[in-house]
């Protein structure tokens, strides 16, 4: 199969195709003799795409049939081009393996990298071994290298081109590897820069693919899993593009995505809940505390039998995850925001997010068994609350200057600009004697820290104060259930009926 771009692009023509991956401009590599160009380039053929044009190689490699039939009078840049084009293009590379005939011959190449057939990881595989020979091939390292960026680009930017390649899976796999090997991490930069100055239709849906992947991922995970922190680790190294934290965060609006897959008892959740069920959502929702009513606590099962001892141990073991993986959370936040440009956005997501889920602090939200499907869980509002804490404490030390950068017209604003909408219809503790219309319609952008400290006071009282009046009533009740039991034990002895159900809602 020959390269359709590269034949459309005629060397001698001073017009360029737009399509192919190679440059009209032949390499050159100073005086060197034609034999020495033609052996660099073999070198490339062989150590780095791990393909061959010899029916007996003299080790372990992909038999490329069409370019052996068809070799160029010149071997250069276009002679890898064509290469690379012939291999993406297998269907089962394996086929076309070669082994060396050679007795003493050895495989330098695990069998699996040379057959390898996913699109991206073969091409960055190419990617790394043409850097760890960079000396090798300096005379024409710039060109090779910008050649496997182009291929990568044609494949994101033309995915029919690759039949039955699932792009976007490989290239989160890529994202997910990065994390351990920073060259990788080079390769995708290259690609990110090119594409994301501009953002294109292909490079949107290649990462709406990668983040529903990514959402998918971490449904069934728990707070103290590792995988979970890999993949918060892959989203804050992509934090540092602006365009993919908008594509972030309108995925993770209910008002903005249609592809939340999680179904409760009473249908597809709607409301504050919905925010729950997105990606951002579902990571805030990670805690040693149930989603959902019916579903088990992580820990203590059994308080009734366990010693002092057990349940230090057990608060220890439930707690260090937990405050890691909380900071883990507000590391990734803090990465979000350091870009001005997408501030808004990610205001204007918890902003509604909080105030769609203002009812849950509500007295009667306690006593009613719809608030869980109604509302996001407590432990959502609580690692939310632990992030607005932390983007608090730099303004909110003693005495620190910058706490005169709080507007106080914030709370009473009514104006588009404030994201905490209807803030300004809550009770006040101080009535002021003149309301300022002006005032309150005043088109005034309020700045970061201003937003900052009034969403904190809100998640605060809807997570923290919220819970602990929740504990004080619990509290209570299990005193009353205490008594109970202890004067039915008396009366009945511990076998009786009564007293067992007594028993079971003390130990619940």
């Amino acid at each position: 199969m020959s390269n359709p771009f590269l034949i459309l692009s005629d060397s001698s023509s001073t017009s360029t195709n737009p399509y192919s991956t190679a440059s009209s401009k032949v390499v050159s590599i100073d005086n060197d003799s034609s034999s020495s160009t033609t052996n660099i380039y073999k070198d490339i053929l062989e150590d780095v795409l791990l393909c061959t044009i010899d029916e007996q190689p003299s080790s372990s490699l992909i038999y490329l049939a069409e370019l052996a039939m068809e070799l160029p009078e010149n071997f250069d840049k276009n002679f890898i081009d064509q290469a690379l084009f012939e291999r993406l293009h297998m269907i089962d590379p394996s086929s076309q393996l070669l082994t060396s005939t050679i007795k003493k011959s050895t495989i330098r190449n695990d069998i699996n990298m040379i057959t390898e057939n996913r699109c991206i990881h073969y091409l960055v595989g190419c990617y790394q071994r043409l850097l760890r020979q960079r000396n090798h091939f300096k005379l024409v390292f710039e060109d090779i290298r910008k050649l496997f960026i182009d291929h990568t680009k044609t494949a994101i930017s033309l995915p029919d081109l690759y039949d039955g390649q699932d792009l976007s899976k490989q290239w989160l796999e890529l994202l997910i590897d990065g994390q351990e090997n920073p060259l990788l991490y080079e390769y995708i930069d290259c690609i990110n820069n090119d594409f994301l100055s501009e953002i294109t239709d292909e490079i949107e849906n290649l990462y709406n693919s990668v983040f529903r992947y990514i959402y998918k991922m971490i449904q069934p995970l728990d707070y103290f899993s590792t995988e979970l922190i890999t993949y918060i680790g892959v989203l804050k190294y992509l934090a540092k593009w602006p365009a993919l934290v908008r594509i972030i965060f309108r995925l993770s609006h209910p008002k903005t995505t249609s592809n939340r897959s999680i179904q409760h008892p009473f249908g597809q959740s709607g409301g504050g809940r919905a925010f729950e069920d997105t990606l951002i959502g579902s990571l805030l929702s990670k805690s040693c505390l149930p989603s959902l009513p019916g579903k088990p606590y992580l820990f203590f099962e059994k308080p009734k039998v366990m010693t002092e001892h057990d349940v230090d141990l057990t608060s220890k073991t439930m707690w260090q995850p937990m405050r890691t993986y909380q900071q883990n959370l507000s590391d990734l936040f803090l990465a979000f925001v350091k870009n001005g440009d997408v501030r808004n956005d990610i205001l204007k997501w918890i902003g509604d997010c909080l105030v769609e889920n203002r009812g849950k602090n509500k007295e009667w939200s306690s006593h009613n068994p719809l608030t869980a499907y109604l509302y996001v869980s407590d432990g959502f509002l609580l690692n939310l609350n632990f992030i607005l804490l932390n983007f608090a404490r730099p303004f909110s030390e003693p005495y620190s200057p910058k706490l005169l950068k709080i507007n106080p017209i914030y709370a009473i604003s009514q104006n588009e600009n404030v994201h905490l909408k209807d803030l300004y219809k809550d009770t006040p503790m101080i009535v002021r004697d003149e309301e300022n219309i002006d005032e309150k319609n005043n088109t005034i952008t309020f700045n970061f820290i201003t937003e900052i400290f009034f969403m904190s006071h809100l998640s605060y009282s809807c997570s923290v104060q919220r819970l602990h009046r929740k504990l004080l009533k619990i509290n209570e009740e299990l005193s009353h259930v205490q008594h109970a039991y202890n004067d039915a034990t008396r009366l009945h002895g511990a076998n009786d009926e009564n007293v067992q159900r007594l028993e079971e809602a003390m130990e619940k």
